[in-house]
């Protein structure tokens, strides 16, 4: 069913009409994060979520670091308190030479580890996909990484990357 649930004789608002378009963070420029395991939030991708919603997540996120393993990249989010969250990061295999395609989902804020393949010229990409429920606090769903293995070659998150919700409920 759509969003919002339109009634019959409901007149149109802008505040409705806003609703129903879909959220979307968008990098504005490279990140690079050398030599870090910790997870920090992407200065960019960060999504205001309502409370009492449900919402579909998807993106594309452009992103390299050192080939085969070491450095690698990993992600989780930061949700809103009483939140539920279920994603895949839908990229390649963390500590694979062969690109194979990670697909498994996690619950709620586990972090997920990717593959790279390369340095600055063999961009790699993930393809987020899963959904948020909040609960009665809104707030926002932000994107947190690190490297996997730390590594003096920096892991990069390009500009352009993208990540959005659509809210179904």
């Amino acid at each position: 069913m759509p969003y919002p649930d339109w009634k019959v004789g409901q007149k149109v608002t802008a505040a409705l009409l806003a609703a129903m378009q879909p959220i979307k963070a968008t990098k504005a420029i490279d990140t690079q994060r050398p030599s870090t395991t910790t997870l920090a939030a992407d200065p960019h991708l960060i999504l205001a979520l309502a409370a009492n919603a449900v919402y579909e997540l998807s993106g594309f996120i452009e992103y390299d670091g050192n080939f085969g393993g070491v450095g690698d990249l990993k992600l989780d989010w930061t949700i809103p308190a009483g939140a539920t969250m279920r994603w895949a990061p839908r990229g390649n295999a963390a500590a694979d030479t062969t690109q194979k395609l990670n697909s498994g989902s996690v619950a709620n804020t586990l972090a997920v580890a990717v593959g790279t393949y390369g340095v600055g010229t063999t961009r790699n990409s993930l393809s987020p996909r899963g959904y948020i429920i909040t609960g009665g606090t809104a707030g926002n769903a932000t994107l947190r990484w690190a490297q996997n293995s730390s590594n003096a070659v920096a892991t990069t998150l390009y500009a352009n990357s993208w990540v959005s919700v659509h809210r179904t409920s």
